[in-house]
């Protein structure tokens, strides 16, 4: 049985070079869906319950390089040399990183290079998934007028959303909503529609900001939101890192995924989710300070 996908419905399909198998069981003990096994002197693909989701782990591993993994989006093709410790950024550098990176809502008139773009997508496309392979997508959104054009189609979707949840509706359904649901609804996404709405009609984009380029990040039924929020976290950072100023949007997936027309004018498959967005200009404004954060609940069971 394999874990299914929007595009592949098979087992990966492992290979090892027997001649060059020392046997040492790396690759059996890194397996996490346990399909390898050694039996009768070798190494084997055997039946298990979810079967071979072709993480490619085992091929990462093995200390002679003999294995070889193959289907679901996997081939021997797709491994890479990994960078020298002394070439990857420790505690420090990731930290400062972090605490440089701002939200940013105002930008200059520059617009992004596309090849900048294709190297944030190539970076965010390194960050984890659920379960392999990846079932989320990216659409990327380049011009002040493509932007400004996709921010209008999200302006009118919220415009409707206010004719139909008026006053009276909205007290209707606040005992099926829970407190917190009703609060937020009342307190800000209504209040968002109209900041988005009186903004477009004075000329301006509260949306995404005025910003000259635009992800939008979307999943298949098949994953779990999680996997779009992370690629879109890897993104901003990957973003951060090549000087370009972002900040993560949420008020607009809610209304494309009620327009399926225009998802499928942006090219998201039928049956995928739009999760996320992310703004990419260049900042107009530069930050000379950071600021502490916290979590809201922050417990420290067991580490002492």
């Amino acid at each position: 049985m394999a874990v299914q996908h929007s595009l592949y419905h098979e087992t990966g399909k492992i290979s090892v070079d027997s001649q060059r198998c020392k046997l040492c069981g790396v690759c059996v003990k890194n397996c996490a869906v346990e399909v390898l096994q050694i039996k009768d002197k070798a190494v084997q693909q055997v039946d298990a319950s979810f079967g071979c989701i072709a993480c490619g782990h085992c091929m990462m591993v093995c200390p002679e390089n003999c294995i070889t993994v193959s289907g679901r989006n996997l081939s021997a093709k797709d491994l890479q040399p990994l960078p020298p410790q002394e070439e990857r950024a420790d505690a420090e550098s990731l930290k400062n990183l972090f605490v440089a990176r701002r939200s940013v809502r105002r930008f200059n008139g520059q617009t992004v290079e596309p090849e900048l773009i294709e190297q944030v997508i190539a970076m965010a496309s390194s960050a984890p998934m659920g379960i392999p392979p990846w079932d989320v997508g990216v659409v990327a959104i380049n011009g002040f007028d493509a932007v400004r054009k996709l921010a209008g189609e999200i302006v009118e979707g919220y415009r409707g959303m206010l004719k139909l949840f008026r006053p009276n509706v909205l007290k209707l359904m606040r005992p099926f909503m829970g407190q917190a649901s009703n609060d937020q609804f009342k307190d800000f996404i209504v209040p968002l529609a109209h900041k988005y709405i009186e903004a477009w009609e004075d000329g301006r984009d509260a949306v995404f900001w005025g910003a000259p380029a635009a992800l939008i990040f979307h999943h298949s039924a098949y994953a779990a939101e999680p996997d779009a929020v992370i690629a879109c976290t890897y993104a901003m950072l990957a973003a951060e890192s090549l000087g370009l100023g972002n900040c993560v949007i949420g008020g607009a997936p809610p209304v494309l995924k009620r327009n399926k027309g225009l998802c499928s004018n942006l090219g998201i498959p039928p049956g995928n989710q739009p999760s996320l967005a992310l703004v990419l200009g260049y900042s107009a404004v530069p930050f000379k300070r950071g600021i502490v954060r916290r979590f809201s609940h922050e417990q420290s069971a067991g580490l002492h």
